[in-house]
């Protein structure tokens, strides 16, 4: 990748990411999924961004630590969240050795996964950082057959199946203990906008109604689990 596409990706993905930190509901609804695994513990936020989710994890761990490739994601963060550790790491670099000492209890990855072209390698990145026993909290976006232009827009390289991914976790060290789909009703929307009407840009107002419904929905996906849906959630030990 070039700088002047690296440029452009780090815009689109940036605007992204202010447009869904207007999404309140929606990044609470993440936080509390993987609140009791994060609570008292030192935390590796893998692509914190601009920190939508950074600042939740800093209300219950005990320290959080942030990478991200985007340097400038990393200046916005510093802003927003100065008390967070930060390194311009790449999670599927050998250069993130560097926080081998850390005694990391529990890693976070929302919507990265999908980002690393050798996903494999992160994983097992991932797996050589954590203490024994440590968890891999991930959510990514689910089922192949949803791939679009949105996603080739925003840089994803793939989107994960449930089988699929937990046989990477397992050759990557992991133990898979729950595994299930999020945002049944996302699906619709991600569909029609990346594979009927070929955007290549979410159209802002659409996360942002959403996010109205994020309490209703959360609150049924919580009694009742959807076959589908637009995101896979993943609880994942250290062997």
């Amino acid at each position: 990748m070039t700088e002047r596409e690296g440029s452009k990706v780090d815009l689109l993905g940036y605007e992204a990411l202010r447009t869904f930190a207007l999404a309140h509901n929606y990044n609470k609804w993440i936080y509390e999924l993987f609140k009791d695994y994060t609570a008292g513990k030192t935390v590796l936020e893998i692509g914190c961004g601009i920190g939508n989710l950074t600042q939740y994890f800093l209300k219950s761990a005990a320290r959080v630590i942030g990478i991200d490739t985007s340097s400038f994601f990393i200046q916005h963060l510093q802003i927003d969240c100065p008390g967070v550790e930060i390194h311009n790491f790449d999670i599927s670099d050998d250069k993130v050795a560097a926080l081998a000492g850390s005694k990391i209890d529990t890693v976070v990855s929302v919507n990265v996964l999908e980002h690393v072209r050798d996903d494999e390698k992160a994983l097992r990145n991932i797996n050589a950082l954590l203490q024994p026993g440590g968890r891999l909290l991930l959510f990514v976006p689910a089922l192949n057959w949803l791939f679009g232009t949105l996603d080739e827009n925003v840089g994803h390289y793939r989107r994960y199946g449930r089988k699929d991914l937990s046989a990477k976790l397992e050759r990557s060290g992991f133990a898979v203990e729950r595994a299930f789909y999020s945002n049944f009703l996302g699906i619709f929307g991600w569909f029609l906008n990346g594979r009927i009407f070929k955007r290549k840009e979410f159209p802002i107002l659409q996360p942002i109604i959403f996010d109205k419904f994020v309490p209703l929905i959360s609150r049924i996906e919580s009694r009742l689990r959807p076959p589908l849906g637009m995101n896979l959630i993943i609880i994942a030990r250290k062997k």
